[in-house]
């Protein structure tokens, strides 16, 4: 039988009119608009889409954002560690998002400390990760995480107690990832890989839930995951995002093919992405209520 396919697009829709409730009563109860300030440097074609998607949704929402944007070869450190500073100390931001990729020349870990803890609406910093570390939700779960698990509690996928792969050690997916579903929130068994792992194969075929959060695929082929590695029944989540030399977007799965192993997947694009744009808004309201005195919102899903 066909997989079930896991659509972020449909459930990033379902969750909207409980977002705009929300904002409404942070506009319009509490004089609150919540404000996003991204900070992107370069022009990657992937980190330009999801700037574009997640600024489109905060001001549909009636939220403000702002963009700083450098060039690669005018960017520092020393410059946007500046520049953070001045949004920690700016009453009206909210919220801060470092959009990776980062060139190599940035220092990424320090300017993820950087950010304030109560802006820190990606969870990349030292005080979020500690808190993910102990196994709890502490302020803000990372926003690719966080819409993962929705996706999975949504479908209904079985993860108490599964065993799990995930595939990429990304500060803002692959590791918070990991420790999420390792931990008490969600009690499964986590192998994580990387390009380093040997026999991936037959890794990958152990998972109940195989997660891919590589992002690229090795040369020669079209897809890191095909369907002879994944597990007869297992539920697949495609988080790799990458421009093809067509111009289409594409992620690290063979959707086709595997669609017809696995009993869930998702599709790329329309899977995860959607889901992490919803769970920033998310995030972002949350720093909006906890600045407020108020509790982190809840859902329906």
């Amino acid at each position: 039988m066909p997989a079930i396919i896991m659509d972020g697009r449909a459930l990033s829709d379902r969750l909207k009119p409980e977002l705009r409730r929300y904002a409404h009563e942070l506009l319009h109860v509490h004089g609150n608009p919540p404000c996003l300030a991204a900070v992107q440097v370069g022009d990657d074609p992937a980190s330009r889409q999801y700037v574009r998607n997640k600024r489109r949704l905060a001001e549909e929402l009636g939220f403000r954002s702002r963009l700083l944007m450098l060039p690669t070869d005018k960017a520092t450190t020393e410059h946007l560690a500046a520049e953070i500073a001045q949004l920690n100390a700016d009453p009206d931001v909210t919220g801060i998002l470092i959009q990776l990729p980062l060139p190599a020349h940035i220092d990424a870990i320090r300017l993820f400390d950087a950010i304030a803890p109560e802006k820190d609406i990606d969870g990349v910093g030292s005080a979020s990760i500690v808190g993910l570390y102990r196994g709890g939700w502490n302020r803000f779960i990372p926003c690719t995480p966080r819409g993962v698990l929705t996706l999975l509690d949504h479908y209904r996928v079985p993860v108490d107690g599964a065993e799990v792969v995930v595939i990429g050690r990304s500060d803002i997916a692959g590791k918070p990832l990991s420790l999420i579903l390792n931990g008490y929130l969600c009690n499964a068994t986590v192998t994580c890989c990387n390009r380093h792992t040997r026999d991936l194969r037959e890794v990958s075929r152990r998972a109940d839930i195989l997660v891919s959060c590589a992002g690229t695929v090795p040369t020669g082929q079209d897809y890191l995951i095909t369907a002879e590695m994944v597990k007869p029944g297992a539920c697949v989540i495609d988080v790799g995002f990458r421009r093809l030399a067509d111009g289409r977007f594409a992620g690290d799965v063979d959707f086709e093919e595997v669609r017809q192993i696995a009993a869930w997947v998702t599709p790329n694009p329309g899977g995860t992405g959607p889901m992490t744009v919803a769970a920033l808004m998310q995030n972002l309201i949350d720093a909006a209520r906890y600045r407020l005195g108020l509790g982190r919102a809840t859902y329906s899903v």
